[in-house]
C-alpha cells in the first residue's frame, strides 16, 4: 500500500466510518419504533463503557512499546512514545462494527472491512503491533457479548412498565397510513 494511502487509513479514515455509521443509524431507526432506539440504546451505551473499561483495564496490565519505539525506526505518522496496547484507533473502529450490528444491519460487513484496514494501516504505518490492534477488537466483541445480554434481560422487565408511546411510535414521528 502506499504511504499517502496509509497514512490516510491510520490517521483519518476513522472520521469519515464514523460519520457513515452515524448516518446509517439515523436512517436506520427514523422509522423504527422507539423501544428498538432505547433497546440500541442502552446496549450501545454499556457496551461502550465495557470495552473503554476493558481497555483501560488492559493498557495498565499489559504495556507494549509501540513498533517505532523498540525497532529505532521512522513511523509514518509520528506519534507519543507511550503504551501502543491498545489501540484507540481499532477500539473505536470495532465499536462502530458493534453498533452497526448491534442494531441489525448489513452495513456492519462493510464496517469491518474499514476497521480491518484501519487497523492493518494503524500495523504498517509503524505505530501499533498486531497484537494492540487485535486486544482492541477482542475488547468489543466482549464487551458487546456482556451488554447484548444483560439488556436483552433488563428491557422485558422494564417494557411492560413503559408507556405504550415509546414501545410503538417510530423515532421520526407517526406512521405512515396504510
Amino acid at each position: 500500500m502506499p504511504a499517502s494511502v496509509t497514512i490516510f487509513a491510520a490517521s483519518r479514515l476513522i472520521y469519515l466510518d464514523a460519520a457513515v455509521t452515524i448516518v446509517v443509524l439515523l436512517i436506520i431507526f427514523y422509522r423504527r419504533p422507539r423501544i428498538d432506539l432505547l433497546r440500541w440504546g442502552l446496549t450501545s451505551a454499556l457496551l461502550l463503557i465495557i470495552s473503554y473499561g476493558f481497555a483501560q483495564v488492559g493498557a495498565m496490565v499489559y504495556d507494549d512499546r509501540r513498533p517505532f519505539v523498540v525497532d529505532h525506526v521512522r513511523p509514518l505518522i509520528s506519534h507519543a512514545r507511550d503504551n501502543g496496547f491498545p489501540s484507540d484507533h481499532a477500539l473505536l473502529a470495532a465499536a462502530l462494527v458493534a453498533l452497526l450490528l448491534v442494531a441489525g444491519s448489513w452495513v456492519a460487513i462493510p464496517a469491518a472491512l474499514v476497521a480491518f484496514l484501519i487497523d492493518w494501516a494503524r500495523v504498517g504505518a509503524g505505530l501499533h503491533h498486531v497484537i494492540d490492534v487485535v486486544g482492541s477488537s477482542l475488547f468489543v466483541g466482549l464487551g458487546t457479548l456482556i451488554a447484548v445480554v444483560a439488556v436483552g434481560q433488563l428491557v422485558p422487565r422494564l417494557e411492560a412498565r413503559l408507556p405504550s408511546w415509546l414501545r410503538t411510535e417510530p423515532v421520526g414521528g407517526r406512521r405512515a397510513p396504510g
